[in-house]
């Protein structure tokens, strides 16, 4: 239920390991973008992060609608180049996606946040890097584990 792409090729690799690191949009925006208030702090944090960093499409594409293009051309190569493992859903991982929405409907949770959840959910990847404490401190993974949030600090 699904296809992993870690750079130009889409490889069939093992799930990522359980102590990698999901990212959300926030931490891509302020990573790439200089002029964000937290971008020193997520170099730094990044500099010092030896696990693997995985993501999925939607977190990838809303991150671009919130870079400049110069930005938006070094988060494309970060993900070719396997910096970030960007993990695609196949169709039938919508249903799951629609049960979140359902189920986390009063939180009005975005499209990327359900598949974070999704693919934290299918791999037990609990440790995110994420601007989003307030939505991402009442998801579950199975409705019980919580995430760890280890960006910001």
């Amino acid at each position: 239920m699904i296809e992993r792409s870690s750079g130009a090729s889409a490889d069939m690799r093992p799930l990522p390991p359980r102590d990698a690191v999901l990212i959300d949009t926030g931490f891509l925006v302020a990573l790439f973008d200089r002029r964000e208030r937290l971008h020193a702090s997520a170099v730094a944090w990044l500099a010092g992060e030896r696990r693997e960093l995985w993501t999925v499409p939607a977190v990838v594409v809303e991150a671009a609608h919130f870079l400049p293009g110069r930005q938006r051309v070094a988060l494309a190569r970060a993900a070719a180049a396997g910096v970030l493992h960007v993990a695609v859903p196949v169709a039938a991982v919508y249903g799951r996606v629609a049960l979140l929405l359902e189920r986390y409907a009063e939180l009005d949770p975005d499209w990327a946040d359900t598949e974070l959840v999704w693919l934290a959910e299918t791999t037990g990847i609990h440790r995110i890097a994420t601007l989003d404490r307030a939505d991402f401190g009442v998801y579950r993974l199975h409705g019980r584990r919580a995430f760890d949030i280890v960006w910001p600090r």
